[in-house]
């Protein structure tokens, strides 16, 4: 019967820690958008529960936008060599395979 206690206990632990990932998530999300990747820092003194929370929402939104920012140069990256990769292809085809290329798309 205890094990039985100790699964449902930890089944609940688990899903209340998935939904304060989601509203945390919910949070970083809307104060990007909103807010844009800098948001103002506003600590109070007198409420520091709140200002932790404020510095955790800016931290992840700094994270989202570190992220977003590695991800958008990895793409040109990739998207530069794809470009490269498909000239080489038919520039190594010959030269009427690059005039009918050139022809179709150009």
């Amino acid at each position: 019967m205890s094990s039985m206690l100790a699964m449902l206990f930890w089944g609940a632990v688990k899903l209340i820690l998935v939904a304060f990932g989601l509203l945390y998530g919910g949070l970083v999300l809307m104060s990007y958008w909103t807010e844009g990747s800098r948001p103002p820092l506003r600590l109070d003194l007198r409420a520091p529960t709140r200002s932790a929370g404020r510095l955790l929402i800016r931290l992840g939104v700094r994270t989202v936008a570190v992220i977003l920012r590695v991800g958008k140069s990895t793409l040109d990256m990739l998207s530069e060599a794809s470009a490269d990769v498909g000239e080489w292809y038919i520039r190594r085809r010959g030269a009427e395979a690059e005039a009918a290329f050139r022809s179709r798309f150009l």
